[in-house]
């Protein structure tokens, strides 16, 4: 158990420790479904590019995305599941990175 300068305890809470693994049950169900449910017609910045004429030799990247659109090709709608969670993780490490490296600044 880690103290804070002040002498007091750091430790997460019972409650904190359920809404943290609920939310990350959310975040995967989420990555399950969303390739059910989401539409497959281009809207925002896709539709609007397309509108605009704007021609896909035009668009330059300084770096190709690994997966471009959410998708895994060989692996159709379970590829898109794997790199949403995959993502999901990458973020959530992200996020427990720079939480630990900023309580460690204190």
């Amino acid at each position: 158990m880690e103290q804070r300068l002040d002498g007091e305890n750091m430790e997460l809470s019972q409650s904190d420790k359920y809404l943290i693994v609920i939310g990350i049950i959310f975040c995967i169900a989420l990555a399950v479904l969303s390739p059910y449910i989401a539409s497959g017609d281009p809207d925002g910045l896709e539709k609007s590019a397309e509108d605009a004429a704007v021609g896909e030799d035009l668009e330059s990247a300084v770096i190709e995305s690994p997966f471009p659109d959410y998708s895994y090709e060989p692996l159709d709608k379970l590829g898109e599941i794997g790199v949403l969670i995959f993502g999901g993780l990458i973020t959530l490490a992200l996020g427990l990175g720079i939480g630990y490296a900023l309580k460690k600044s204190e």
